[in-house]
Protein backbone atom coordinates (compact mmCIF):
# COMPACT_ATOMS: atom_id res chain seq x y z
CA UNK A 1 0.00 0.00 0.00
CA UNK A 2 1.39 3.58 -0.83
CA UNK A 3 2.01 5.66 2.41
CA UNK A 4 -1.26 8.37 2.72
CA UNK A 5 -0.36 11.41 2.48
CA UNK A 6 -1.95 14.85 4.44
CA UNK A 7 -2.58 18.15 1.94
CA UNK A 8 -1.72 19.97 5.01
CA UNK A 9 1.77 18.47 5.10
CA UNK A 10 2.69 20.31 2.04
CA UNK A 11 2.20 24.30 0.19
CA UNK A 12 2.07 24.60 -3.64
CA UNK A 13 5.76 24.05 -5.06
CA UNK A 14 5.94 27.27 -6.82
CA UNK A 15 5.55 31.04 -6.20
CA UNK A 16 3.73 33.84 -8.84
CA UNK A 17 1.92 31.26 -11.29
CA UNK A 18 -1.64 30.79 -12.28
CA UNK A 19 -1.76 26.92 -10.83
CA UNK A 20 -2.32 25.15 -13.85
CA UNK A 21 -1.20 21.71 -14.61
CA UNK A 22 0.17 20.43 -18.06
CA UNK A 23 0.67 16.80 -17.30
CA UNK A 24 -1.14 14.10 -14.59
CA UNK A 25 0.62 10.86 -12.45
CA UNK A 26 0.46 8.02 -14.13
CA UNK A 27 0.04 9.05 -17.66
CA UNK A 28 1.06 7.13 -20.47
CA UNK A 29 3.73 8.08 -22.13
CA UNK A 30 6.77 5.94 -24.78
CA UNK A 31 7.83 3.00 -22.46
CA UNK A 32 7.27 4.03 -18.96
CA UNK A 33 4.29 6.02 -16.64
CA UNK A 34 4.67 9.68 -15.64
CA UNK A 35 6.18 9.47 -12.66
CA UNK A 36 4.69 13.15 -11.00
CA UNK A 37 2.58 16.21 -11.76
CA UNK A 38 3.85 18.37 -14.39
CA UNK A 39 3.30 22.35 -13.27
CA UNK A 40 2.68 24.87 -15.87
CA UNK A 41 4.36 28.08 -14.99
CA UNK A 42 2.87 30.39 -17.57
CA UNK A 43 4.85 29.85 -20.64
CA UNK A 44 8.39 30.96 -18.71
CA UNK A 45 11.36 30.15 -17.43
CA UNK A 46 12.71 31.82 -13.79
CA UNK A 47 9.51 31.30 -11.38
CA UNK A 48 10.01 30.71 -7.56
CA UNK A 49 10.58 26.56 -6.81
CA UNK A 50 9.93 26.13 -2.76
CA UNK A 51 10.41 23.02 -0.63
CA UNK A 52 6.86 21.85 -0.09
CA UNK A 53 7.84 21.20 3.68
CA UNK A 54 10.29 21.14 5.63
CA UNK A 55 13.84 18.81 5.27
CA UNK A 56 16.98 19.00 3.68
CA UNK A 57 18.55 18.63 0.24
CA UNK A 58 19.47 15.14 -0.07
CA UNK A 59 20.65 14.99 -4.12
CA UNK A 60 21.43 17.34 -6.68
CA UNK A 61 21.23 16.14 -10.54
CA UNK A 62 23.08 18.27 -13.31
CA UNK A 63 21.62 16.39 -16.87
CA UNK A 64 21.46 17.32 -20.73
CA UNK A 65 18.69 14.93 -20.74
CA UNK A 66 15.85 13.58 -18.22
CA UNK A 67 15.14 15.91 -15.36
CA UNK A 68 18.11 18.28 -16.22
CA UNK A 69 19.01 20.62 -13.52
CA UNK A 70 16.80 18.72 -9.99
CA UNK A 71 16.86 18.85 -6.79
CA UNK A 72 15.54 16.15 -4.50
CA UNK A 73 14.48 17.18 -0.26
CA UNK A 74 14.00 14.68 1.82
CA UNK A 75 11.40 15.06 4.99
CA UNK A 76 11.24 14.14 8.42
CA UNK A 77 7.87 12.13 7.20
CA UNK A 78 9.67 9.14 5.14
CA UNK A 79 8.82 11.54 1.88
CA UNK A 80 11.03 12.96 -0.48
CA UNK A 81 9.68 16.08 -2.88
CA UNK A 82 11.57 16.23 -6.63
CA UNK A 83 12.04 19.40 -8.48
CA UNK A 84 12.31 18.47 -12.01
CA UNK A 85 13.96 20.36 -15.66
CA UNK A 86 14.94 23.54 -13.16
CA UNK A 87 16.36 26.53 -14.71
CA UNK A 88 19.09 27.73 -12.04
CA UNK A 89 19.77 26.19 -8.40
CA UNK A 90 20.01 28.94 -5.41
CA UNK A 91 22.99 30.88 -5.31
CA UNK A 92 24.82 28.32 -2.06
CA UNK A 93 23.78 25.33 -4.18
CA UNK A 94 24.86 26.21 -7.56
CA UNK A 95 27.97 27.18 -6.24
CA UNK A 96 28.68 24.24 -4.03
CA UNK A 97 27.64 22.62 -7.69
CA UNK A 98 29.99 24.19 -9.25
CA UNK A 99 33.02 23.44 -7.47
CA UNK A 100 32.02 19.82 -7.30
CA UNK A 101 31.80 19.43 -11.69
CA UNK A 102 35.22 20.93 -11.23
CA UNK A 103 36.84 18.94 -8.97
CA UNK A 104 35.40 15.86 -10.42
CA UNK A 105 36.20 17.41 -14.06
CA UNK A 106 32.66 16.56 -15.05
CA UNK A 107 29.50 18.87 -16.35
CA UNK A 108 26.87 16.30 -15.56
CA UNK A 109 26.91 15.16 -11.81
CA UNK A 110 24.64 13.09 -9.70
CA UNK A 111 25.46 14.40 -6.26
CA UNK A 112 24.38 13.04 -2.97
CA UNK A 113 24.24 15.36 0.03
CA UNK A 114 24.08 14.80 4.11
CA UNK A 115 21.39 16.13 5.98
CA UNK A 116 23.44 18.87 7.47
CA UNK A 117 24.47 20.34 3.89
CA UNK A 118 21.43 22.23 2.94
CA UNK A 119 18.34 22.18 5.56
CA UNK A 120 15.53 24.16 4.18
CA UNK A 121 12.21 25.20 5.00
CA UNK A 122 8.38 24.85 3.94
CA UNK A 123 8.07 27.83 1.33
CA UNK A 124 11.82 28.58 1.34
CA UNK A 125 13.07 29.44 -2.53
CA UNK A 126 15.42 26.51 -3.55
CA UNK A 127 15.57 26.76 -7.49
CA UNK A 128 13.83 28.94 -10.83
CA UNK A 129 11.94 26.84 -12.75
CA UNK A 130 12.93 26.35 -16.30
CA UNK A 131 12.82 24.01 -19.43
CA UNK A 132 16.42 21.72 -18.93
CA UNK A 133 16.58 18.11 -20.03
CA UNK A 134 13.89 16.46 -21.81
CA UNK A 135 11.15 19.03 -21.32
CA UNK A 136 9.53 20.32 -24.43
CA UNK A 137 8.63 23.51 -22.90
CA UNK A 138 9.28 25.57 -19.16
CA UNK A 139 7.45 23.70 -16.65
CA UNK A 140 7.96 21.93 -13.36
CA UNK A 141 8.09 18.57 -12.81
CA UNK A 142 7.07 17.36 -9.35
CA UNK A 143 6.89 14.32 -7.46
CA UNK A 144 6.50 13.29 -3.86
CA UNK A 145 8.39 9.46 -3.94
CA UNK A 146 8.54 7.56 -0.28
CA UNK A 147 12.28 7.54 0.58
CA UNK A 148 12.93 4.57 1.53
CA UNK A 149 11.18 2.78 -1.25
CA UNK A 150 11.25 5.15 -3.65
CA UNK A 151 7.92 4.66 -4.73
CA UNK A 152 6.26 7.88 -6.63
CA UNK A 153 3.18 8.68 -5.49
CA UNK A 154 -0.01 10.32 -6.84
CA UNK A 155 -0.60 13.29 -5.27
CA UNK A 156 -3.70 14.88 -7.13
CA UNK A 157 -5.69 11.35 -6.08
CA UNK A 158 -4.65 11.49 -3.02
CA UNK A 159 -5.78 15.69 -2.69
CA UNK A 160 -2.34 17.05 -1.67
CA UNK A 161 -3.04 19.06 -4.64
CA UNK A 162 -6.82 20.33 -6.08
CA UNK A 163 -7.00 21.23 -10.01
CA UNK A 164 -10.45 23.13 -10.79
CA UNK A 165 -11.81 20.11 -12.72
CA UNK A 166 -15.39 19.19 -12.74
CA UNK A 167 -15.04 17.60 -16.29
CA UNK A 168 -15.71 14.09 -16.92
CA UNK A 169 -13.06 11.59 -18.95
CA UNK A 170 -13.71 11.16 -22.93
CA UNK A 171 -14.39 8.27 -23.89
CA UNK A 172 -13.39 7.68 -27.44
CA UNK A 173 -13.57 4.70 -29.11
CA UNK A 174 -14.23 0.81 -27.88
CA UNK A 175 -12.29 -2.00 -29.42
CA UNK A 176 -13.05 -5.99 -29.36
CA UNK A 177 -10.37 -8.47 -29.34
CA UNK A 178 -11.43 -12.49 -28.50
CA UNK A 179 -8.84 -14.39 -27.77
CA UNK A 180 -7.67 -18.01 -27.56
CA UNK A 181 -4.62 -20.28 -26.02
CA UNK A 182 -2.86 -22.71 -27.20
CA UNK A 183 0.17 -24.59 -26.16
CA UNK A 184 0.51 -21.60 -23.15
CA UNK A 185 0.48 -19.29 -26.41
CA UNK A 186 -2.10 -16.37 -26.68
CA UNK A 187 -3.49 -16.05 -29.81
CA UNK A 188 -5.83 -12.36 -30.39
CA UNK A 189 -7.87 -11.91 -33.31
CA UNK A 190 -7.90 -8.89 -34.98
CA UNK A 191 -9.55 -5.79 -33.62
CA UNK A 192 -13.09 -5.00 -33.96
CA UNK A 193 -13.87 -1.23 -33.57
CA UNK A 194 -17.15 0.80 -32.44
CA UNK A 195 -17.45 4.16 -32.19
CA UNK A 196 -19.05 6.28 -29.76
CA UNK A 197 -20.75 9.07 -28.64
CA UNK A 198 -21.45 11.27 -25.64
CA UNK A 199 -24.98 11.08 -25.02
CA UNK A 200 -25.20 12.82 -21.28
CA UNK A 201 -22.94 15.03 -19.24
CA UNK A 202 -21.03 11.91 -18.10
CA UNK A 203 -23.09 9.08 -20.28
CA UNK A 204 -21.57 7.12 -23.14
CA UNK A 205 -23.28 5.00 -25.45
CA UNK A 206 -22.13 3.24 -28.83
CA UNK A 207 -23.57 4.27 -32.44
CA UNK A 208 -24.20 0.96 -33.43
CA UNK A 209 -28.27 0.14 -31.88
CA UNK A 210 -27.74 -3.57 -31.74
CA UNK A 211 -25.94 -5.96 -29.39
CA UNK A 212 -22.22 -6.26 -29.95
CA UNK A 213 -21.42 -9.78 -31.14
CA UNK A 214 -18.73 -11.48 -29.15
CA UNK A 215 -16.87 -14.87 -29.18
CA UNK A 216 -16.33 -17.66 -26.64
CA UNK A 217 -13.72 -15.43 -25.12
CA UNK A 218 -12.41 -11.83 -25.25
CA UNK A 219 -11.68 -8.73 -24.14
CA UNK A 220 -12.17 -4.90 -24.83
CA UNK A 221 -9.88 -2.05 -25.31
CA UNK A 222 -11.00 1.48 -24.67
CA UNK A 223 -9.50 4.61 -26.23
CA UNK A 224 -9.68 7.17 -23.25
CA UNK A 225 -9.19 10.90 -22.68
CA UNK A 226 -9.11 13.68 -19.87
CA UNK A 227 -9.28 17.42 -19.35
CA UNK A 228 -8.96 19.76 -16.73
CA UNK A 229 -10.45 23.63 -16.81
CA UNK A 230 -9.03 25.97 -18.16
CA UNK A 231 -6.79 23.98 -20.15
CA UNK A 232 -6.39 22.68 -23.92
CA UNK A 233 -3.84 19.52 -22.49
CA UNK A 234 -5.05 16.31 -21.98
CA UNK A 235 -4.34 13.99 -19.56
CA UNK A 236 -4.23 10.37 -18.15
CA UNK A 237 -7.26 8.29 -16.41
CA UNK A 238 -6.41 7.31 -12.98
CA UNK A 239 -9.18 4.50 -12.77
CA UNK A 240 -11.15 2.19 -14.94
CA UNK A 241 -13.54 -0.64 -14.35
CA UNK A 242 -15.39 -2.76 -16.19
CA UNK A 243 -18.60 -4.87 -14.99
CA UNK A 244 -20.37 -7.18 -16.33
CA UNK A 245 -23.54 -8.40 -15.73
CA UNK A 246 -23.58 -6.14 -12.40
CA UNK A 247 -20.70 -7.34 -11.26
CA UNK A 248 -17.03 -6.19 -11.04
CA UNK A 249 -14.59 -8.55 -13.16
CA UNK A 250 -11.51 -5.74 -13.62
CA UNK A 251 -10.61 -2.49 -12.35
CA UNK A 252 -7.28 -0.41 -12.81
CA UNK A 253 -5.90 2.05 -10.54
CA UNK A 254 -2.67 4.18 -10.27
CA UNK A 255 -1.77 5.32 -6.93
CA UNK A 256 1.87 4.90 -7.21
CA UNK A 257 4.90 2.95 -8.15
CA UNK A 258 8.37 1.99 -7.92
CA UNK A 259 10.62 2.69 -11.10
CA UNK A 260 10.91 -0.74 -11.67
CA UNK A 261 7.50 -1.38 -12.73
CA UNK A 262 7.08 2.20 -14.82
CA UNK A 263 7.83 0.28 -17.92
CA UNK A 264 4.37 -1.73 -17.13
CA UNK A 265 2.35 0.93 -18.49
CA UNK A 266 2.74 -1.15 -21.98
CA UNK A 267 0.21 -3.83 -20.55
CA UNK A 268 -1.74 -1.65 -18.83
CA UNK A 269 -2.41 -0.45 -22.55
CA UNK A 270 -2.83 -1.66 -25.34
CA UNK A 271 0.45 -1.30 -27.12
CA UNK A 272 -0.47 -1.62 -31.13
CA UNK A 273 -2.77 1.00 -30.71
CA UNK A 274 -1.05 3.26 -27.82
CA UNK A 275 2.02 4.00 -29.49
CA UNK A 276 0.66 5.89 -32.68
CA UNK A 277 -2.32 7.24 -30.47
CA UNK A 278 -2.78 10.62 -28.43
CA UNK A 279 -5.80 8.60 -26.15
CA UNK A 280 -4.74 6.16 -23.98
CA UNK A 281 -6.00 2.68 -25.10
CA UNK A 282 -6.46 0.80 -21.90
CA UNK A 283 -6.71 -2.57 -21.72
CA UNK A 284 -9.62 -4.55 -19.76
CA UNK A 285 -7.77 -8.12 -19.74
CA UNK A 286 -4.38 -8.51 -17.83
CA UNK A 287 -1.33 -9.96 -19.90
CA UNK A 288 -0.15 -13.52 -18.34
CA UNK A 289 2.94 -11.62 -16.75
CA UNK A 290 1.40 -8.16 -15.83
CA UNK A 291 2.33 -7.96 -11.53
CA UNK A 292 -1.20 -7.37 -10.02
CA UNK A 293 0.07 -3.97 -8.36
CA UNK A 294 -1.98 -2.06 -10.68
CA UNK A 295 -5.29 -3.87 -10.57
CA UNK A 296 -7.37 -4.36 -7.36
CA UNK A 297 -9.77 -6.50 -8.91
CA UNK A 298 -9.69 -9.09 -11.82
CA UNK A 299 -11.56 -11.84 -12.24
CA UNK A 300 -10.41 -14.41 -14.44
CA UNK A 301 -7.69 -12.01 -16.06
CA UNK A 302 -10.36 -9.99 -17.30
CA UNK A 303 -11.60 -12.74 -20.11
CA UNK A 304 -14.84 -12.34 -20.81
CA UNK A 305 -16.39 -15.18 -21.82
CA UNK A 306 -20.07 -15.84 -23.63
CA UNK A 307 -21.91 -18.84 -25.12
CA UNK A 308 -23.27 -19.08 -28.75
CA UNK A 309 -26.86 -17.03 -28.32
CA UNK A 310 -26.30 -15.74 -25.03
CA UNK A 311 -26.50 -11.81 -24.11
CA UNK A 312 -24.82 -10.07 -21.43
CA UNK A 313 -24.42 -5.85 -20.08
CA UNK A 314 -21.04 -4.66 -20.36
CA UNK A 315 -20.53 -1.11 -18.44
CA UNK A 316 -17.35 0.69 -18.47
CA UNK A 317 -16.56 3.29 -15.42
CA UNK A 318 -13.78 6.10 -16.24
CA UNK A 319 -12.47 8.45 -13.16
CA UNK A 320 -9.90 10.92 -13.34
CA UNK A 321 -7.51 11.88 -10.47
CA UNK A 322 -10.22 14.59 -8.98
CA UNK A 323 -13.32 11.91 -8.81
CA UNK A 324 -15.00 13.09 -12.05
CA UNK A 325 -16.56 9.68 -13.80
CA UNK A 326 -17.72 8.55 -17.33
CA UNK A 327 -19.61 5.81 -17.84
CA UNK A 328 -20.35 3.39 -21.18
CA UNK A 329 -22.75 0.94 -21.29
CA UNK A 330 -23.55 -1.74 -23.98
CA UNK A 331 -24.89 -5.08 -24.51
CA UNK A 332 -23.08 -7.97 -25.82
CA UNK A 333 -24.44 -11.47 -27.68
CA UNK A 334 -22.24 -14.41 -28.20
CA UNK A 335 -21.53 -15.48 -32.04
CA UNK A 336 -22.05 -18.68 -33.36
CA UNK A 337 -19.08 -21.09 -32.86
CA UNK A 338 -18.38 -21.27 -36.36
CA UNK A 339 -18.38 -17.58 -36.13
CA UNK A 340 -15.70 -17.75 -33.02
CA UNK A 341 -12.04 -16.49 -34.12
CA UNK A 342 -10.18 -19.74 -34.76
CA UNK A 343 -6.20 -18.85 -34.48
CA UNK A 344 -3.96 -20.39 -37.25
CA UNK A 345 -1.00 -21.74 -35.65
CA UNK A 346 2.55 -21.40 -37.19
CA UNK A 347 4.28 -24.65 -36.22
CA UNK A 348 7.72 -23.17 -37.63
CA UNK A 349 7.28 -20.21 -35.71
CA UNK A 350 9.41 -20.19 -32.09
CA UNK A 351 7.26 -20.31 -29.02
CA UNK A 352 8.90 -17.94 -26.38
CA UNK A 353 7.43 -18.01 -22.57
CA UNK A 354 7.16 -15.23 -20.24
CA UNK A 355 8.18 -16.78 -17.73
CA UNK A 356 11.47 -18.91 -19.25
CA UNK A 357 14.85 -18.28 -20.86
CA UNK A 358 14.88 -18.53 -24.21
CA UNK A 359 17.92 -18.36 -26.55
CA UNK A 360 18.08 -19.69 -29.92
CA UNK A 361 20.28 -19.21 -33.46
CA UNK A 362 18.46 -18.02 -36.54
CA UNK A 363 21.91 -19.42 -38.08
CA UNK A 364 25.27 -19.05 -37.18
CA UNK A 365 25.43 -15.51 -37.91
CA UNK A 366 22.62 -14.01 -35.54
CA UNK A 367 20.79 -15.56 -32.38
CA UNK A 368 18.38 -13.59 -30.19
CA UNK A 369 18.37 -13.91 -26.07
CA UNK A 370 14.93 -13.66 -24.41
CA UNK A 371 15.77 -13.57 -20.31
CA UNK A 372 12.69 -14.65 -18.27
CA UNK A 373 10.26 -11.67 -17.62
CA UNK A 374 11.75 -9.59 -20.81
CA UNK A 375 7.91 -10.78 -22.36
CA UNK A 376 4.70 -9.75 -21.16
CA UNK A 377 2.95 -12.82 -22.39
CA UNK A 378 4.06 -15.72 -24.38
CA UNK A 379 4.50 -15.80 -28.08
CA UNK A 380 4.98 -17.35 -31.32
CA UNK A 381 7.95 -15.55 -32.44
CA UNK A 382 9.04 -15.35 -36.35
CA UNK A 383 13.09 -14.81 -36.52
CA UNK A 384 14.46 -15.65 -39.10
CA UNK A 385 16.67 -13.79 -42.17
CA UNK A 386 14.63 -10.22 -43.73
CA UNK A 387 14.26 -9.70 -47.25
CA UNK A 388 14.96 -5.41 -46.65
CA UNK A 389 18.50 -4.30 -47.59
CA UNK A 390 20.11 -2.00 -44.84
CA UNK A 391 20.71 1.14 -46.03
CA UNK A 392 22.65 4.31 -45.06
CA UNK A 393 24.38 7.55 -45.98
CA UNK A 394 28.26 7.45 -46.52
CA UNK A 395 28.93 7.67 -42.96
CA UNK A 396 27.84 4.05 -41.96
CA UNK A 397 29.16 0.83 -43.62
CA UNK A 398 26.62 -1.95 -43.77
CA UNK A 399 28.62 -4.98 -42.44
CA UNK A 400 25.67 -7.70 -43.21
CA UNK A 401 22.56 -8.91 -43.78
CA UNK A 402 19.44 -7.99 -41.85
CA UNK A 403 17.31 -10.12 -39.64
CA UNK A 404 13.79 -10.19 -38.14
CA UNK A 405 13.18 -10.90 -34.70
CA UNK A 406 9.30 -10.63 -34.00
CA UNK A 407 7.48 -7.40 -34.87
CA UNK A 408 7.46 -4.43 -33.09
CA UNK A 409 3.69 -4.12 -32.14
CA UNK A 410 4.97 -6.53 -29.14
CA UNK A 411 6.15 -4.58 -26.14
CA UNK A 412 9.06 -5.67 -23.95
CA UNK A 413 9.39 -5.53 -20.46
CA UNK A 414 13.24 -6.37 -20.06
CA UNK A 415 15.56 -5.58 -22.53
CA UNK A 416 16.95 -8.82 -24.92
CA UNK A 417 20.05 -9.88 -26.11
CA UNK A 418 20.66 -9.48 -29.89
CA UNK A 419 24.06 -11.10 -30.88
CA UNK A 420 26.32 -11.55 -34.21
CA UNK A 421 29.12 -13.58 -34.77
CA UNK A 422 30.58 -11.91 -37.58
CA UNK A 423 34.32 -11.63 -39.19
CA UNK A 424 34.80 -7.72 -39.36
CA UNK A 425 38.10 -6.29 -40.80
CA UNK A 426 40.05 -5.11 -38.25
CA UNK A 427 40.40 -1.01 -38.59
CA UNK A 428 36.73 -0.80 -38.17
CA UNK A 429 36.30 -3.31 -34.97
CA UNK A 430 36.12 -0.12 -33.04
CA UNK A 431 32.91 1.20 -34.57
CA UNK A 432 31.33 -1.62 -35.25
CA UNK A 433 27.84 -1.56 -33.53
CA UNK A 434 24.13 -3.76 -33.73
CA UNK A 435 21.64 -1.27 -36.05
CA UNK A 436 18.21 -1.59 -36.00
CA UNK A 437 16.84 -1.43 -39.72
CA UNK A 438 13.36 0.20 -40.33
CA UNK A 439 10.61 -0.95 -42.72
CA UNK A 440 12.34 1.24 -45.12
CA UNK A 441 15.62 -0.09 -45.01
CA UNK A 442 17.27 2.69 -42.90
CA UNK A 443 19.22 2.01 -39.74
CA UNK A 444 19.60 3.40 -36.73
CA UNK A 445 21.96 2.83 -33.41
CA UNK A 446 21.09 -0.03 -31.49
CA UNK A 447 25.07 -0.57 -29.82
CA UNK A 448 27.31 -3.19 -28.41
CA UNK A 449 30.96 -4.07 -28.31
CA UNK A 450 32.67 -6.19 -30.93
CA UNK A 451 35.05 -8.51 -29.37
CA UNK A 452 36.46 -11.73 -30.85
CA UNK A 453 34.38 -11.84 -33.39
CA UNK A 454 31.24 -11.56 -31.92
CA UNK A 455 29.26 -8.56 -30.60
CA UNK A 456 26.02 -8.52 -28.06
CA UNK A 457 23.73 -5.79 -27.74
CA UNK A 458 20.53 -5.22 -25.91
CA UNK A 459 17.39 -3.85 -26.98
CA UNK A 460 13.57 -3.18 -25.69
CA UNK A 461 12.35 -3.57 -28.67
CA UNK A 462 11.68 -6.22 -31.81
CA UNK A 463 12.47 -5.64 -35.10
CA UNK A 464 15.18 -5.92 -37.48
CA UNK A 465 18.77 -5.80 -37.05
CA UNK A 466 22.15 -5.78 -38.80
CA UNK A 467 25.85 -4.98 -38.45
CA UNK A 468 27.01 -1.44 -39.34
CA UNK A 469 30.00 0.08 -38.34
CA UNK A 470 30.20 3.97 -37.72
CA UNK A 471 32.39 6.41 -39.51
CA UNK A 472 31.55 9.49 -38.64
CA UNK A 473 32.64 11.40 -35.41
CA UNK A 474 30.31 13.95 -34.28
CA UNK A 475 30.05 17.37 -35.48
CA UNK A 476 31.38 20.63 -32.98
CA UNK A 477 29.98 23.84 -34.07
CA UNK A 478 30.61 27.30 -32.24
CA UNK A 479 28.46 29.89 -31.98
CA UNK A 480 30.99 31.92 -31.33
CA UNK A 481 33.40 33.28 -34.16
CA UNK A 482 36.83 31.87 -34.11
CA UNK A 483 39.09 35.05 -32.37
CA UNK A 484 36.43 36.78 -32.01
CA UNK A 485 35.78 39.79 -29.18
CA UNK A 486 33.88 38.63 -26.65
CA UNK A 487 34.91 41.75 -23.51
CA UNK A 488 31.35 42.82 -23.63
CA UNK A 489 29.49 39.00 -23.66
CA UNK A 490 28.95 37.37 -20.32
CA UNK A 491 28.91 33.52 -22.42
CA UNK A 492 29.28 31.85 -25.39
CA UNK A 493 27.76 28.78 -26.17
CA UNK A 494 28.32 25.88 -29.20
CA UNK A 495 26.33 22.41 -30.52
CA UNK A 496 27.55 19.17 -31.24
CA UNK A 497 25.73 16.55 -32.84
CA UNK A 498 26.51 12.77 -34.01
CA UNK A 499 24.97 11.58 -37.38
CA UNK A 500 24.25 8.11 -35.80
CA UNK A 501 25.62 6.64 -32.10
CA UNK A 502 24.54 10.22 -30.53
CA UNK A 503 27.18 11.80 -28.75
CA UNK A 504 28.79 10.21 -25.57
CA UNK A 505 30.85 12.96 -23.95
CA UNK A 506 31.85 16.20 -24.43
CA UNK A 507 34.90 18.39 -22.55
CA UNK A 508 35.62 22.15 -22.93
CA UNK A 509 39.45 23.57 -21.66
CA UNK A 510 40.45 26.93 -21.98
CA UNK A 511 43.87 27.90 -21.25
CA UNK A 512 44.43 24.33 -20.74
CA UNK A 513 41.95 24.15 -17.69
CA UNK A 514 39.22 21.90 -17.92
CA UNK A 515 35.79 24.13 -17.81
CA UNK A 516 32.52 22.73 -16.98
CA UNK A 517 29.64 23.81 -18.98
CA UNK A 518 25.65 24.43 -18.64
CA UNK A 519 23.12 22.54 -20.60
CA UNK A 520 20.52 24.07 -22.70
CA UNK A 521 18.00 23.32 -25.46
CA UNK A 522 20.09 21.90 -28.05
CA UNK A 523 23.42 23.45 -27.11
CA UNK A 524 25.81 24.33 -24.45
CA UNK A 525 27.02 27.36 -22.68
CA UNK A 526 30.80 28.44 -21.25
CA UNK A 527 29.81 30.76 -18.52
CA UNK A 528 32.53 33.34 -19.57
CA UNK A 529 32.34 35.39 -16.04
CA UNK A 530 31.35 32.56 -13.82
CA UNK A 531 35.01 30.83 -14.66
CA UNK A 532 36.55 34.05 -14.06
CA UNK A 533 38.08 34.49 -17.65
CA UNK A 534 38.76 38.09 -17.86
CA UNK A 535 41.84 40.33 -18.66
CA UNK A 536 41.19 41.93 -22.16
CA UNK A 537 43.34 39.11 -23.83
CA UNK A 538 43.13 36.56 -26.36
CA UNK A 539 41.97 32.55 -24.93
CA UNK A 540 42.46 29.86 -26.42
CA UNK A 541 39.95 27.06 -26.27
CA UNK A 542 39.80 23.50 -27.16
CA UNK A 543 36.30 21.33 -27.58
CA UNK A 544 36.58 17.60 -27.67
CA UNK A 545 33.63 15.19 -28.30
CA UNK A 546 33.03 11.68 -28.44
CA UNK A 547 29.89 9.59 -29.97
CA UNK A 548 29.07 6.25 -28.80
CA UNK A 549 30.99 4.10 -31.24
CA UNK A 550 34.12 6.29 -30.01
CA UNK A 551 35.05 8.45 -32.76
CA UNK A 552 36.23 11.68 -31.42
CA UNK A 553 36.26 14.95 -32.68
CA UNK A 554 38.18 17.94 -31.77
CA UNK A 555 37.77 21.98 -32.40
CA UNK A 556 40.70 24.61 -31.16
CA UNK A 557 39.92 28.40 -31.78
CA UNK A 558 40.56 31.45 -29.80
CA UNK A 559 38.70 34.52 -28.31
CA UNK A 560 39.01 37.14 -26.72
CA UNK A 561 37.69 38.18 -23.10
Amino acid sequence: MAQKLSASDYVYPLKNVAGYYSANFGEMRPNHFHAGTDFKTDGVEGKSVVSVADGYISRISLSPSGYGLALYVSHPNGMTSVYGHLSRFRKDIHEFVLSERRRRKRSSVDIYCDKDCFPVKQGEEIALSGNTGSSMGPHLHFELRESQSQKTLNIIAQGVITPKDDISPYFMKLHYFEVDTIGGIPYHSDRTTMKVYKSSDNTYKLEQKTPVKVGRKGYFVVETSDRKNDCANTYGVYNLKLELDGKRIFEYRNDGFTFDLSRYCNAVSYYPIQRNSRNEAMRTALMQGTPKLFFPTVVNQGIITTQEGEQREVTLLATDDCKNTSMLSFSIIGKPNEECFKPQVDESLRKVYYNHDFAEKVDDTMSVIIPKGALYESIAMKMCASEITPKADSTIKILSPAYLVHDDNTPLQKSIGIVFTHNVEKNLQRQTVVARVNSNGWVSYVGGTYRYNRIAARTTVFGTFCLVADLAAPVISPSFKDGGDYRSSDKISFRVWDNFSGVASYDVWIDGEWIPVEFARNRSVINLKAEGIKGGKNHKIMIKAKDSCGNIASWEGSFIK
